[in-house]
C-alpha cells in the first residue's frame, strides 16, 4: 500500500516537502492540544492519545521525517504543557518516543502488506499486535525516563504506564486505521464513495443518537448502555467494509471524548470506557477485513467464472466443429477423386460434383449455425425457442451418424414415439446435445465385445418429452455419476472433455433435466416441457 511505500509523502501527495511539514506539526498540536484531557500527574497520560498515529504515519511515508516528528514533540511539550523545569529530561524523553514511533512504523512495513492498506486478517493481526507492544514499549520508556529523573509520577509506575499504554493504543487503533486508508489511493476512493453513501450517514446518525442513549443518563452507569455503541460499527463494517468500519469507529470516539467532558466522571471511569472503546473499534476493523476479502473474494471468483465460460466455449465449439469439418474435408477429397477419375462422362461428374459440394454446403451452414448458436448460449445463456417436430429431428441426427456405425459395427435402433409431436426448442442447440449422446453410445457400444448396439427411444412422460440413449457398452457406475457432468479430462482419446457439462447446460436452459442411470450399458435420458407443463417427477432424476 501506498502509505508503507519507500517514496517520501511529498511525492504521493505531490505537495512540497514543507507544506507537509508545515501541516504535520500543526495537525499534530492541535491533537496534543485537543487530546490533553485529565493528565495524569501532570504528564502527558491521557485517556485518549492520537497523536502516535499521526507520526508513524508520516514515518511510514518516509523515515527521514522523525527529526520533525521529535521537533513536533518537543514543540507540544513547551507549547501545551509549558516550558519544562529540566530540559534534558524532556530532550531524552521526547527523542525515546519518536524513536519508537520510527519503530513501530518500521515494524509495520516489514509486516504488513504493501499493495493495500489492512488488506487481509493477517495484516490486522500483526497491526494490532504492533500497536500494543510499540504503545506498552513507549509508555515504559516515557514513565521510566521521568521517574529515573525523579520527576515523577508518585505512586505507583505500573498505574503510570499501563495508563499510558491505553491512551496511546486506543489513539493508534482508531486514528492510524484512517491514516491508512486516506493515503492508499484505492482505499481513498472507497473512503470518498462510503462518505457520500446514504449508508454511512444513516450509521452516522445512528451513532449520534446512541452517543445520547448512552451518556445522557443522570445515573452515570454508562457501562451499562455502552455496548449499544456496538451495533452501529459492526452495521457500518458488514455493509461498508473496511472504510465503513473506520470512519464508524472514528466518529464513535470523538463522540465518546466529548459525552465524557462534557459531564463529570471519574478519571477511572473514563480509562475503562476507553478500554471498552477499544474492543468496539476491534470488532469492527476485523469484520471490515473480513468483508473486503470476501469481495475480493468473490470479484476473483466471477473473474476465473469468465475465464472457464470462455474456455468451455472454445472447447464446446472445438468438439461441434470437428464433425463438420471432418465431413468437408471427406467431401473435398472425394471431389478431387472425383475429377481425377477416368470412365466417367462429363454429365456424371458434374452431377457428383455438384452433390458433394452441396453435401459441403451443407455441413458449412451447420458450422455456423453451431458457432453462433453456442456463442449466444455462453454469452447470455439464451435459446431462440420455435416449434419443432420431434421425429424429424431424431431421424437426422441417427442419420447422419449411420456411416460411422457402420463403420463401428454398431447397430442403431430408433424407437420414437412421439408422432407429428412438436415442442419448442433451440434446433441447433439440442441437436448438439443429441449428436453428443449418440456419438458418445457408438462409442461404447463399439468398446464391447457383445451385441453392440444403440437404442434411441423418445416418448411423451407426464407431460414431458423424454428421450433415452442406451448402449451396449460398460455403462456408467454409481461412483462415477458424481462428477459425470462436469468438465475434466475425457475418458475418450482426444476427446474435450466438455461434452456432457455443455448438455446440461443446454437442456436446462430449455427447462429440462439431462442425466444418466447407473447399470450395466449405458442409458441417457434428458426431458424437455411439452408446452408450458414440467414433470416434477422426471426433473427430480437431474440431482
Amino acid at each position: 500500500m501506498s502509505a508503507l511505500g519507500a517514496d517520501p509523502a511529498s511525492a504521493r501527495t505531490g505537495s512540497p516537502a514543507w507544506v507537509i511539514g508545515f501541516a504535520y506539526v500543526t495537525v499534530f498540536l492541535l491533537l496534543d492540544w485537543v487530546s490533553y484531557i485529565r493528565p495524569f500527574q501532570g504528564l502527558n497520560i491521557t485517556p485518549w492519545n492520537p497523536q502516535p498515529a499521526l507520526a508513524v504515519a508520516l514515518l511510514l511515508g518516509n523515515a527521514r521525517w522523525l527529526w520533525l516528528v521529535w521537533l513536533s514533540l518537543l514543540t507540544a511539550e513547551i507549547a501545551v504543557r509549558g516550558v519544562p523545569s529540566e530540559w534534558f529530561v524532556t530532550l531524552a524523553a521526547t527523542a525515546a518516543l519518536a524513536l519508537s514511533y520510527a519503530a513501530i512504523a518500521r515494524a509495520m512495513q516489514s509486516r504488513l502488506d504493501r499493495s493495500l492498506a489492512l488488506a487481509r486478517r493477517r495484516d490486522l493481526i500483526w497491526f494490532t499486535g504492533i500497536v500494543v507492544a510499540g504503545a506498552l514499549v513507549s509508555g515504559i520508556v516515557y514513565v521510566c525516563t521521568f521517574a529515573v529523573a525523579g520527576l515523577g509520577p508518585s505512586g505507583s509506575l505500573l498505574e503510570a504506564v499501563v495508563r499510558y499504554w491505553v491512551g496511546d493504543a486506543v489513539g493508534m487503533v482508531v486514528l492510524l486505521p484512517i491514516l491508512l486508508v486516506a493515503t492508499d489511493p484505492l482505499r481513498r476512493a472507497a473512503l470518498s464513495v462510503t462518505m457520500k453513501s446514504w449508508d454511512w450517514w444513516l450509521i452516522a446518525l445512528l451513532i449520534s443518537a446512541l452517543l445520547a442513549v448512552v451518556f445522557g443518563r443522570d445515573d452515570r452507569d454508562h457501562f451499562k448502555f455502552f455496548y449499544l455503541l456496538f451495533l452501529p460499527v459492526v452495521w457500518a463494517s458488514a455493509r461498508l467494509g473496511l472504510p465503513g468500519a473506520v470512519s464508524a469507529a472514528g466518529l464513535t470516539q470523538v463522540g465518546l471524548i466529548i459525552a465524557v467532558q462534557s459531564a463529570p466522571n471519574p478519571d477511572l471511569t473514563v480509562f475503562e470506557l476507553q478500554v471498552l472503546m477499544a474492543a468496539v473499534t476491534m470488532t469492527g476493523l476485523l469484520l471490515g477485513v473480513a468483508v473486503d476479502e470476501r469481495e475480493r473474494a468473490a470479484a476473483e471468483l466471477r473473474g476465473s467464472l469468465r475465464l472457464a465460460a470462455a474456455g468451455q466455449m472454445a472447447a464446446a465449439l472445438a468438439h461441434e466443429l470437428s464433425q463438420p469439418l471432418t465431413a468437408m474435408n471427406s467431401y473435398a477429397d472425394a471431389s478431387r477423386l472425383i475429377v481425377a477419375a477416368t470412365g466417367m462422362s462429363d454429365e456424371q461428374r458434374l452431377a457428383r460434383l455438384a452433390d458433394v459440394s452441396g453435401r459441403m454446403a451443407d455441413d458449412a451452414l451447420r458450422a455456423s449455425a453451431v458457432v453462433k448458436r453456442l456463442r449466444d448460449f455462453f454469452r447470455t445463456g439464451s435459446t431462440q425457442l420455435r416449434p419443432v417436430a420431434v421425429t424429424p429431428l431424431l431421424n437426422e441426427v441417427v442419420e447422419m451418424n449411420a456411416r460411422r456405425a457402420v463403420a463401428l459395427g454398431v447397430r442403431v435402433v430408433c424407437d420414437i414415439d412421439v408422432g407429428t409431436r412438436e415442442v419448442r426448442m433451440d434446433t441447433v442447440q439440442i441437436a448438439v446435445v443429441l449428436r453428443n449422446l449418440v456419438a458418445n453410445a457408438l462409442d461404447a457400444a463399439a468398446s464391447g465385445q457383445q451385441s453392440r448396439q444403440v437404442r434411441v427411444r423418445a416418448r411423451e412422460h407426464k407431460g414431458m418429452l423424454l428421450v433415452e440413449v442406451q448402449d451396449s457398452g460398460g455403462g456408467v457406475t454409481t461412483a462415477r455419476l458424481q462428477s459425470l457432468f462436469e468438465a475434466g479430462p475425457s475418458d475418450k482419446p482426444g476427446g474435450m472433455g466438455v461434452g456432457l457439462s455443455i448438455c446440461r447446460a443446454i437442456v436446462e436452459a430449455h427447462g429440462g433435466a439431462l442425466w444418466a442411470e447407473p447399470g450395466p450399458g449405458g442409458h441417457f435420458c434428458f426431458t424437455l416441457p411439452i408446452g408450458d407443463s414440467k414433470d416434477p417427477e422426471v426433473l427430480q432424476h437431474a440431482s
